[in-house]
């Protein structure tokens, strides 16, 4: 759309007199082609004789701003009588303008506005050409017959409002950088909640292993000095048997005295 937009800019540059009017012409039939403002804006337009500049502004702004009711009710004379190619992007136009600020448009309203004579031709409208084409975003809702609208194409802004839209635009901007401080605190405050979390992590993991090697430390000295021997060294006498209790004999050791032999 902008790259057509800027060849009819540069078209312009070098057209006069009634080969102007005739790319005005060409311009509102275009296409694809629904933006004028830039092409109304243009000093070749403005030089025009004043019969020429007229019509040719008239009908710019009625293809950047108007409709197809503003069309049909204007005074006898005012607009070209347009050929079905205007007529058919004029009424997509209106639909576009129909669209802002709304959720639904229902299908008799459209019907009215457009004079159309049926609900097939307005839906092959909505379908190929508004919908498909990126005028338009939404879906029909045939059993209540209406157009649900999600978001519309922007139209020319007339100069006289200009102020009121870019108002708008600053309390938008206002709103979101509202949001976008929220969301920047919750970025912070998350950061700071895990950088918190890895580090009480950390330490726990460090107090763990240091439970770990202290329970370690403590099993190998527990199994290097904690059993007992049946012989003790004593510090008088040297080596020394162990109590064997009372009820327990002692067997002799070897300078026992001597065995006796048996009688027969």
């Amino acid at each position: 759309m902008e790259g057509k937009v800027e060849q009819f800019m540069l078209l312009a540059k070098n057209a006069k007199g009634l080969a102007l009017v005739d790319l005005v012409t060409r311009a509102t039939a275009e296409p694809g082609l629904f933006t004028f403002g830039e092409i109304l804006s243009l000093p070749a337009v403005q030089q025009l004789q004043d019969d020429q500049r007229v019509a040719a502004n008239d009908l710019l702004e009625l293809f950047a701003y108007g409709t197809w009711e503003d069309y049909r009710a204007s005074p006898a004379g005012k607009y070209p009588v347009l050929s079905e190619a205007q007529a058919h992007k004029l009424k997509l136009l209106s639909v576009v303008s129909a669209a802002d600020g709304v959720r639904t448009l229902a299908y008799d309203d459209l019907l009215r506005r457009l004079e159309l004579p049926s609900v097939r031709a307005l839906e092959d409208l909505l379908i190929a050409d508004c919908l498909y084409g990126g005028l338009l975003r939404g879906k029909l809702d045939q059993l209540n017959k209406c157009l649900l609208v999600e978001g519309a194409f922007c139209r020319d802004v007339r100069p006289d409002q200009v102020s009121e839209v870019a108002g708008a635009l600053g309390e938008w901007l206002d709103a979101a950088n509202s949001v976008l401080g929220g969301i920047e605190e919750r970025i912070d405050w998350t950061l700071s909640a895990t950088t918190a979390a890895d580090k009480a992590r950390g330490e726990a993991q460090q107090a763990l292993e240091t439970e770990r090697k202290s329970i370690r430390t403590t099993i190998e000295m527990q199994a290097l000095g904690g059993g007992s021997s049946d012989m003790f060294m004593d510090d008088q006498e040297g080596f020394s048997l162990p109590d064997l209790g009372e009820g327990q004999d002692a067997r002799p050791g070897p300078t026992a005295g001597r065995h006796t032999k048996r009688r027969r």
